[in-house]
């Protein structure tokens, strides 16, 4: 072994230099990531105030949406009865029809046998009088019933398009 000492390296710094400089750097990261930590600490707490503050309005959201599907519940069952009147009405404007078509018959075939008969024409002609007087009153009355029943569902369809309209708005 060579007894010479070791040479000084010019300009270097002695090893408990270095280590020391070591050790300030890392404490210099230390403290930008402590700092960093500190900025996402402070926003992650704004963050959190926000969603308290929302909090309530998104609860009166999920309630109004909630009663908007109720309300949408009652104009479905509400249409299901209208479509129920409606079924109701065309049933009976067709039994009105089959009845007028039968009455129609009936007239044409007192016109046959007025017509092969010769004698007793005014007695046919009065009876076909009095025949066609029943037939308009009945014909008339049909027609004011389904007039009837016209105008209170006409009334139902305008009361819910109303409420649609106004749960429209609502959602809107």
């Amino acid at each position: 072994m060579n007894e010479e000492p070791t040479k000084n390296l010019s300009g270097r710094k002695s090893f408990e230099e270095r280590v020391f400089a070591r050790f300030d750097a890392f404490d210099a990261r230390f403290d930008a990531v402590d700092s960093r930590f500190d900025t996402v600490d402070a926003r992650l707490k704004k963050l959190e105030a926000r969603a308290y503050d929302t909090k309530p309005i998104w609860e009166r959201a999920l309630a109004q949406i909630m009663e908007t599907g109720l309300e949408i519940g009652e104009i479905k069952k509400n249409v299901g009865v209208i479509q129920t009147k409606v079924g109701v009405i065309e049933t009976k404007v067709a039994v009105i029809e089959t009845e007028v078509a039968k009455v129609k018959t009936e007239v044409a075939e007192v016109k046959v046998e007025v017509a092969g008969m010769k004698t007793g024409y005014a007695g046919i002609r009065n009876e076909l009088t009095d025949v066609r007087r029943e037939l308009r009153h009945d014909i008339k009355q049909t027609l004011d019933l389904i007039l009837k029943f016209l105008l209170e569902d006409r009334q139902d369809i305008r009361d819910v398009e109303d409420k649609i309209r106004e749960l429209e708005t609502k959602l809107a």
